[in-house]
């Protein structure tokens, strides 16, 4: 496993038990809160999803080499 499968892999897994856990985040967390704030409760659950299931998206990707990042 190269570190882009690795990053790829954490990433995907941490967004994942990210949206096992939404309702704690947004409930307990200041950023969570704030969503609330800007979108109201739904809005503000449908945001979060929105942006750890693209994280998730984005890891698999990442993992599967679909995606590279810049090699300098």
């Amino acid at each position: 496993m190269n570190e882009q499968q690795f990053m790829g892999t954490a990433v995907a897994l941490l967004c994942g038990i990210g949206w096992y856990h939404q309702r704690w985040l947004i409930t307990k967390t200041a950023k969570g809160q704030r969503l609330v704030q800007w979108f109201g409760n739904p809005g503000g659950t449908w945001v979060l999803r929105g942006l750890l299931g693209t994280g998730v998206i984005l890891g698999v990707l990442l993992a599967g080499d679909v995606i590279r990042p810049i090699q300098w």
